[in-house]
């Protein structure tokens, strides 16, 4: 056993089976997720990258992106990617809620 920390920090534990294990999301995160919600069909740069994204994009379009699976049903997210001049490329992202029909 190795002990890696020694300070006493003042924490409640996390409830279970809530632990969010594997790769976390770096592009579109869950604060960017609440900022796309509250302004819907506004275009954002969610991320600079110096290649051109294929497989993320796919799984934010296709909303099977773990911390936007639930929202499936009431819109979806677009992707365009353009190249800056920096020669990076900008990910931008809006999202588009579903019409409601009356």
């Amino acid at each position: 056993m190795t002990i890696k920390k020694t300070k006493i920090v003042r924490a409640i534990p996390p409830l279970v089976n809530v632990s969010r294990s594997g790769k976390r999301p770096t592009i579109l995160t869950d604060s960017k997720v609440k900022t796309l919600l509250s302004t819907p069909t506004e275009w954002y740069i969610i991320a600079t990258t110096s290649n051109w994204i294929s497989g993320v994009k796919s799984n934010i379009e296709n909303m099977t992106q773990r911390n936007i699976r639930h929202l499936a049903d009431k819109g979806r997210f677009e992707i365009k990617q353009r190249k800056n001049d920096d020669g990076d490329i900008d990910i931008y992202c809006r999202y588009i809620p579903n019409e409601r029909s009356n």
